[in-house]
């Protein structure tokens, strides 16, 4: 193809791509649109409205947040100052008791000091030896008590009961200590810990009953060291504003976290609803009153989801099948019809019927024109790009894509008509079980779930018939080929096959027995037979414009005899382009196109070269170019088109060569396959030398036949080990030239 229609093709493709990418954004903008109403505070609604997306209900998870907060109660610390202070009253009590017992009990102690340095001192409370104690009366004690009592109020602010002071100052000295070390400790153990006025009450309590079972003596004192601990212990708890008011801060966040929700086709207003502010907020805020205004942010997100898919599919074009982009304008529009049909039904049918959109007619069609691996890609973004009309419906994504593969899948390698039904039932039972398993692993209603399968058959059947009712169209509009198409043209009625068959019989022939080879190959590897067999049957059509130039229609004299190299090497490369000439008036397809015109590749006429050579040498000047004896047609950019350079070649040597056994065939083929490499035109194919090495043997079987001989399996074991060794062996064994006959082909 000349640069200025290259050029000229990849700017009006890009036009009608970019006028496409518009009309895709328009459509899904509408089509997730949600339906809107026309409803003010205080109306009565007509309507039942469900949830068009999951969103939170932003009234009630206020309402309840601030329930959470209210239910918090106040924050109560413990206070190491008021713990202290109930250990430092106790302290202070028992000193107070202690001071009056010895003032009671305790006679004073007379010494005489004889060291004249020493101030006089003469009354010492202690005894450096034993103390001395006396017997008070009843008064005293009385005294005491009351003394007690009042020092006890005056210093604590205490009313400490006269009986417990009574009982305090008469229990004898070692009773007292116990008590005293009994108080001590408790009061230690008690502070220690949280304590409210319930809390104090119920430790005090359970101390007194642990006091009581395990006192073996003045087991009768745990009542008082209650008494004491109660009237002297205070809670030691304060309240914590600062961490109130934080408890309730989270307890209000953590509600406002996890926001009450209403999920996606939940009806939240009903009919004979009152609409409230809260409900028109909410109908706002999912863009269901009439006179919203414009929804800038979804335009937006639509528009750069539509980019990012616009990106993916240029790399996987770039990378894939670039020669799409400098194809005909019309295999661009026919492209983008395929997207946009189901696109735009689903703008319609995606809002209620998530699971009813026409995504599988795209991978239908698109498999049957473009091949498997772009119909994967298109149907994939083609499912992203409805998405946001069904809501983002989780159902939908699995549904279609499993759906898509299927389609794909059956219509890939269709060879006959009746196939389609099994298209049309694969992709409906695959949808209908996907719809079914995935609304049953959610856990919805028996209801919904066959509400489900039920758009999910109805959906993948009408698609599938459609797309495959729609492909004649296709094809008379868009001059594209698919299984059908290929069936039709492999027809021997066919007007340029009945022509070829007429005005070239020789080169018929030729073709037949090319296709029964690249059939059989192409089958072998996994490529597409059905296009390298058709493809086969059109790749010589061009010699019907000199057929008698070319050997297998001669039945006489050789017009190359009276030719010079150069023009023989003229007439004969040039039928490749007027292949490729002929097949477009006939309007053959793209693909069968491409393998007329890539069948040769850049090879070189060697015999002609050779003769050239020769005649130079013989004249004393030099060799020609060997340019001027290369064909001028592109290298085989499919395995397809490999297949047929490598069948075309391996077919014309047979029948020059006259090879009767498969062990001379063996070589010859082998020999074919060495000299394409070593001229490099199977670089661009896509074939591996696994894949040659399984197209040498499907060719030999074909042969086996033809000779009426079985391969011979311990040889092939033999060799399979050595790839290239063998051929290049072969070559070795061989003069390295085309037969005449061979190189006319």
């Amino acid at each position: 193809m000349k640069g200025p229609v290259k050029r000229t093709r990849f700017a009006i493709n890009t036009a009608f791509v970019i006028i496409a990418g518009i009309a895709m954004i328009v459509t899904v903008f509408i089509g997730s649109s949600p339906k809107q109403y026309d409803l003010q505070i205080g109306d009565i609604s007509s309507y039942d409205i469900a949830a068009p997306l999951d969103f939170a209900d932003n009234a009630e998870t206020m309402r309840r947040a601030l329930e959470a907060m209210a239910q918090i109660q106040n924050v109560m610390i413990r206070s190491d100052k008021l713990s202290s202070a109930s250990s430092d009253s106790m302290r202070q009590l028992m000193q107070l008791v202690q001071e009056r017992r010895d003032a009671l009990y305790k006679e004073p102690y007379i010494s005489v000091i004889t060291d004249p340095v020493m101030p006089p001192d003469p009354v010492q409370t202690t005894s450096p030896d034993a103390d001395r104690t006396r017997r008070p009366d009843n008064h005293e004690i009385e005294i005491a008590v009351s003394s007690l009592i009042s020092a006890v109020d005056q210093s604590l602010g205490l009313i400490l009961p006269s009986g417990d002071a009574d009982i305090l100052i008469r229990m004898e000295e070692g009773r007292f200590r116990n008590l005293k070390a009994i108080l001590d400790a408790e009061t230690n153990a008690i502070t220690v810990k949280t304590l409210d006025d319930a809390n104090l009450r119920t430790v005090i309590d359970e101390t007194v009953a642990r006091l009581e079972d395990g006192m073996e003596y003045y087991r009768a004192d745990a009542q008082l060291v209650g008494r004491l601990l109660g009237l002297v212990i205070r809670p030691n708890v304060e309240y914590n504003e600062e961490a109130t008011e934080k408890a309730r801060q989270a307890a209000y966040d953590r509600v406002m976290s996890d926001p009450v929700m209403i999920n996606r086709g939940a009806r939240f207003i009903s009919q004979g609803d009152v609409i409230t502010p809260e409900t028109r907020s909410m109908l706002e805020e999912l863009d269901l009153i009439v006179g919203t205004k414009f929804d800038w942010r979804r335009l937006a997100s639509i528009t750069l989801l539509m980019l990012l898919v616009s990106l993916i599919a240029f790399l996987f074009f770039r990378r894939y099948a670039s020669e799409l982009l400098y194809s005909t304008p019309r295999t661009v529009i026919a492209l983008l019809i395929a997207i946009l049909l189901p696109l735009v039904v689903s703008a319609y049918l995606a809002r209620d019927l998530p699971l009813s959109s026409p995504v599988y007619f795209a991978a239908v069609v698109v498999t049957a024109y473009f091949g498997f691996r772009m119909s994967i890609l298109v149907s994939s973004l083609l499912i992203v790009m409805i998405a946001p009309m069904t809501s983002f419906n989780p159902s939908f994504a699995i549904v279609a894509l499993t759906g898509c593969l299927v389609a794909s899948l059956f219509t890939k390698g269709t060879s006959r008509q009746d196939n389609y039904a099994r298209i049309i039932l694969a992709t409906s039972l695959t949808t209908a079980a996907t719809a079914f398993l995935v609304s049953f692993l959610q856990k919805e209603s028996w209801a919904l779930i066959t509400n489900h399968v039920t758009q999910a058959v109805v959906s993948g059947a009408l698609s599938v018939i459609i797309g495959i009712g729609i492909m004649p169209l296709f094809e008379l509009i868009f001059d594209t080929v698919s299984p059908l198409r290929l069936i039709e043209l492999s027809q021997p009625g066919h007007p340029l096959l009945k022509r070829l068959f007429v005005e070239a019989p020789g080169t018929s022939q030729h073709a037949m027995m090319v296709a029964n080879l690249a059939d059989t190959a192409a089958e072998a590897i996994g490529a597409d037979a059905m296009i390298a067999r058709v493809g086969a049957y059109f790749h010589d059509v061009g010699k019907l414009e000199a057929p008698l130039l070319f050997t297998e229609n001669q039945s006489g004299e050789n017009p190359h005899d009276h030719l010079t190299p150069l023009e023989s090497a003229r007439i004969i490369t040039r039928h490749p382009e007027d292949s490729m000439a002929i097949g477009r008036k006939y309007r053959l397809p793209m693909p069968l196109l491409r393998i007329a015109l890539e069948h040769h590749g850049t090879t070189v006429l060697q015999y002609f070269w050779n003769k050239a050579c020769q005649e130079a040498e013989e004249r004393g000047d030099e060799p020609p170019p060997i340019d001027s004896f290369r064909y001028r047609t592109p290298l085989p950019s499919t395995r397809e088109s490999a297949i047929v350079m490598l069948a075309d070649s391996t077919e014309a040597a047979m029948r020059s060569e006259g090879v009767k056994t498969l062990e001379q065939a063996e070589q010859l083929v082998k020999n074919i396959v060495k000299d394409k490499i070593d001229q490099e035109q199977l670089t661009t194919s896509g074939l591996s030398f696994a894949d040659i090495e399984t197209i040498i043997r499907s060719f030999l079987r074909v042969y086996a036949g033809h000779f009426h001989e079985r391969i011979p399996y311990r040889q092939q074991k033999a060799n399979k080990p050595s790839r290239l060794t063998d051929l290049s062996s072969a070559n070795s064994s061989g003069d390295g030239d085309h037969p005449p006959d061979r190189v006319t082909r």
